[in-house]
């Protein structure tokens, strides 16, 4: 058995453990009462499916209960305990402490959106050195936070109003698009490194 199992897997196993349990063997005389409970219903002239149903049912429902063998809970403890004692960070992003996907999502944007921004500058032959020596101005004292958000707000207004809609629309698929990969290499990653282990 393997040191880490996810859901799906501890289910096959617990699936698998249940089924190479012996069969069920009927108490001595089920058969015949049975048999002869099925005549003698047979026997009357009008016999409802619903009846027999829970005749049936009600028989089938008298069986004793199927034993589990001693080793069946303690493997299938083991393999529950296994699964909980894997790291948050070895899980699927699902997973994760709330602050930490809030903490993933904002980095990323960041990231994103500073890739885009990059993108325009190159494109659109924008002075990298005056837009930076202007940053770098607002940006020097904190106490002048609100000038710098208000000088971000004009920028992007301006950088969004030259930007066609094409252009805005397909950027936004790109990002859509790169997020996808992203998480697509990370699924795959993480169900090739971690859970072959």
């Amino acid at each position: 058995m393997s040191e880490k199992m996810t859901p799906e897997e501890l289910e096959k196993f617990i699936h698998r453990e249940l089924r190479a349990l012996p069969a069920r063997q009927a108490p001595p005389g089920f058969e015949q009462r049975l048999q002869a409970a099925v005549e003698a219903r047979l026997a009357r002239p009008v016999v409802a499916p619903e009846q027999l149903e829970q005749f049936i049912h009600r028989e089938l429902r008298a069986l004793p209960a199927r034993r589990a063998p001693h080793t069946l809970e303690s493997r299938v403890l083991a393999a529950i305990e296994q699964q909980a004692a894997v790291a948050w960070y070895h899980k699927s992003w699902s997973h994760w402490p709330a602050a930490f996907r809030a903490l993933f999502l904002a980095v990323s944007t960041g990231i994103t959106g500073a890739l885009v921004t990059a993108f325009y500058v190159w494109v659109s032959g924008v002075d990298t050195g005056a837009v930076a020596a202007q940053a770098s101005e607002r940006l020097s004292l904190f106490t002048k936070a609100y000038h710098a958000a208000e000088w971000v707000a004009d920028l992007s207004a301006q950088v969004f109003s030259t930007i066609p809609a094409v252009w805005l629309y397909g950027g936004v698929a790109l990002i859509a698009a790169l997020y996808a990969t992203f998480f697509g290499l990370g699924a795959a990653a993480y169900r090739t490194l971690y859970r072959n282990n």
